[in-house]
């Protein structure tokens, strides 16, 4: 009889397992990793050759790790936010200071990058299934630009 509770017992904690993250995904569809489709994206400069981008819940926050080929050099910019509207620290390879994140829907976040204390980007990331949009508008190093990238979930 021990058995068969213990059984139940490991059942019962499979499924509350599996319940806990499929809340935790569906109330945060933007974790996981995504990889640029080129196809579908389109920017005002250069079109990165490859781009993947990964969010992913760690202690103090949200870290966002973007890659991006170009050329034959591949960037790599990290950095650690929470949504919350508060500025945290840019990546040092970034145009930016700080950005900050702010939710707009369940499925929709929109960051603004700072430069010297001022908004110079905004950036919206939507999520729909697996397909992740993400909008970019502003003016870095002097420059206006603007894109619509559309990634794909892994």
């Amino acid at each position: 009889m021990s058995r068969m509770i213990r059984r139940a017992a490991a059942a019962m904690a499979a499924i509350m397992f599996a319940q806990t993250l499929a809340i935790a995904q569906a109330a945060d569809p933007w974790m996981g990793t995504w990889v640029l489709d080129r196809a579908n994206s389109t920017f005002s400069g250069n079109v990165p050759e490859r781009r993947s981008m990964t969010f992913e819940k760690v202690a103090s926050g949200i870290r966002h790790i973007t890659e991006t080929l170009q050329g034959e050099v591949t960037y790599k910019l990290t950095y650690v936010f929470q949504i919350d509207g508060k500025d945290y620290p840019a990546d040092v390879q970034m145009p930016l200071s700080f950005v900050s994140f702010k939710r707009v829907n369940a499925n929709t976040l929109e960051r603004s990058g700072k430069y010297l204390g001022m908004v110079v980007e905004t950036v919206t990331y939507q999520v729909s299934g697996k397909v992740m949009t993400v909008t970019q508008n502003g003016t870095l190093n002097g420059n206006e630009v603007s894109s619509k990238q559309i990634f794909n979930k892994q």
